[in-house]
């Protein structure tokens, strides 16, 4: 039986990338997005290359009725979490939007998910944690400081889901931190 992934802002580029290799691999889907940085068409054309229907359900990580619901009716093994705002400008001008969704958002689907039972995930960080490098080309264990309200709500989930797989080892966690993602 195919393990069943949710991936968080998989309508984005990133996510609708990944739900392409997912479907290839196997794996059974539902989407949750939104789409506030994506449009349903992205989707539409994973269900033309793929060849298989996208469950898509449009709502937000920080809606924790929702999320109680998706949770309830349906049984993931796994997460993939890309939803967040993601426009280092923007977080400069509007920093209390980004904490607010990124971070608090990130909060409250970990809390539901554990809640859940759901409790591996697969978080979609950035090399922003990284700052101003002190030597190039970057090594994953180089020094973090973000240098702005995008990359400090980056560090802070990472911080986070840190905590929680040391304090409960039940929970299973990867952190991918990739630096200008690009497509054909």
């Amino acid at each position: 039986m195919p393990a069943n992934i949710l991936v968080t802002g998989g309508a984005g580029y990133i996510g609708s990338h990944t739900l392409v290799e997912l479907i290839a691999a196997g794996f059974d889907v539902v989407v949750l997005d939104n789409l506030s940085n994506a449009s349903p068409e992205s989707l539409r054309r994973v269900e033309a290359i793929t060849g298989r229907r996208v469950p898509f359900i449009e709502g937000d990580i920080r809606d924790a009725d929702l999320l109680g619901r998706l949770l309830e009716r349906s049984r993931f093994d796994a997460v993939i979490h890309f939803a967040g705002l993601k426009a280092v400008g923007e977080s400069v001008a509007q920093p209390l939007e980004y904490y607010e969704n990124n971070v608090a958002g990130t909060t409250t689907l970990l809390r539901m998910l554990g809640t859940a039972g759901v409790r591996r995930m697969v978080f979609s960080s950035s090399a922003t944690v990284y700052g101003d490098p002190e030597q190039v080309p970057i090594v994953e264990s180089a020094r973090t400081g973000a240098t702005n309200p995008y990359g400090r709500t980056k560090l802070m989930v990472e911080e986070i889901l840190n905590d929680l797989a040391r304090a409960q080892s039940h929970w299973a966690v990867g952190i991918l931190r990739y630096f200008n993602p690009v497509g054909a």
